[in-house]
């Protein structure tokens, strides 16, 4: 906060962020709700669900375009008005209750997201270059904690407004394309202020193809995790990758499992906002503590501890009564969740270049979450189809995350 108040170029970019994952987060929910209330379908809840995870295919791609974008700032402010034109646009067609409108606001969702990681690549640069290095962690953990309070607030928004509506989607439609609008406008008071180090790349080598580009990103990583002291990097990397199939995929699935399961009294809407307020709530309690016993731990083991957890969760979810205690034993995974994100951030800024920042940030989270597409895929239809098959997939590869990480239990930590 003390960051956010005296560093005037970085309080504008990050209210900008502020307004723009609002935005963002406001209409997540609100899809969701929109695809289970119009077409009362759980595949077309399903096929929602995919929509949203579509982005994280192309965030290498994206990150390495924001590396090699000049005038960021310029481009910063273009986006949340481009986005602003794709809402105004989604509320005008989104009254039809139509498979080709839905179609529609699926692909502004895909692109209105993918935008959204291009300013992310953009923004890191500049950060870079305006904040000094001993306050880059507490800016990327300011950073994480307001997207967190957006993510509440902005789904909390949502539901609130659908509600004093009567579910009107083109009236929130239109109100979230003023706030992507107003992303960019805060920006404009800072424009010629957005600078960043520019590193000329034809002079310090040579350009690479896009396979060396990614064995060398692959490489940084290496490094940067084997820095970590968490034993095995290929054992824990496919760890990560397979409880990221998991953690990436839950929402989804609750999406569906609460259509034929009731979270206590609550409607369906705002069952779908409980399990993000618990969820988030357990990343902000994890991302305010950051001296506790959990962050002096190695990734690799928060790995080993959030594999146990989530095959508890798929344990309770096939045998409880109520959805409850499965989400309640969530929220201490998703508090884990906010011990490791910091740790591998603050990493890349201190050790990486402005030149290919972005790009490895991006890499890094394609490796991460490389497999939610596939698993929000899997898990969606097979909830579409049964959801207790779908808790015991969930239970298999939790399990198989256990055995695999426990290969470095005996490696020195």
């Amino acid at each position: 906060m003390k960051l956010f108040l005296k560093n005037r170029l970085y309080g504008v970019l990050t209210l900008s962020r502020l307004l723009n994952s609002m935005g963002s987060y406001l209409y997540n929910i609100v899809f969701v709700v929109y695809a289970a209330t119009v077409f009362h379908s759980k595949l077309v809840v399903g096929i929602a669900n995919i929509t949203m995870v579509i982005p994280t295919i192309f965030t290498v791609f994206v990150g390495i375009r924001a590396d090699k974008t000049r005038k960021k700032g310029n481009w910063l402010i273009y986006i949340g008005i481009i986005q602003a034109v794709l809402f105004t646009f989604a509320s005008l067609i989104i009254h039809e209750s139509t498979l080709l409108v839905f179609s529609l606001v699926c692909l502004i969702n895909v692109i209105s997201d993918t935008l959204s990681d291009f300013a992310n690549g953009l923004r890191m640069p500049i950060i870079q270059n305006n904040v000094s290095q001993e306050d880059l962690v507490e800016a990327y953990s300011f950073t994480q904690f307001i997207s967190y309070i957006c993510s509440l607030s902005g789904q909390a928004i949502g539901i609130w407004l659908l509600t004093i509506s009567h579910n009107n989607f083109a009236f929130v439609a239109f109100i979230n394309g003023i706030s992507f609008f107003l992303s960019s406008f805060v920006l404009i008071t800072i424009k010629d202020k957005m600078t960043y180090k520019i590193i000329d790349e034809d002079n310090n080598h040579e350009k690479l193809s896009l396979k060396k580009q990614i064995i060398k990103m692959f490489n940084n990583i290496k490094m940067i995790f084997n820095d970590t002291n968490s034993g095995n990097f290929i054992n824990l990397l496919i760890s990560i990758l397979l409880l990221n199939s998991l953690g990436g995929s839950i929402t989804a699935v609750y999406n569906i499992f609460l259509l034929e399961h009731n979270l206590l009294s609550f409607t369906y809407s705002q069952s779908l906002l409980v399990v993000e307020v618990i969820l988030v709530g357990g990343i902000l309690l994890g991302s305010l503590t950051p001296n506790d016993y959990f962050s002096r731990l190695s990734i690799g083991k928060l790995v080993r501890i959030n594999s146990v957890i989530f095959l508890l969760v798929a344990i309770s979810n096939l045998f409880s009564p109520t959805p409850l205690i499965g989400i309640l034993i969530l929220a201490f995974a998703t508090y884990l969740s906010g011990k490791v994100n910091p740790k591998i951030n603050s990493l890349l800024l201190t050790n990486l270049p402005s030149n290919i920042l972005a790009q490895t940030s991006n890499f890094l989270s394609l490796l991460f979450t490389l497999s939610i597409p596939l698993g929000a895929a899997i898990f969606s239809l097979t909830s579409s189809w049964n959801t207790n098959i779908t808790w015991i997939i969930f239970l298999l590869i939790a399990f198989l995350t256990i055995v695999l990480s426990s290969e470095n239990f005996f490696k020195k930590e």
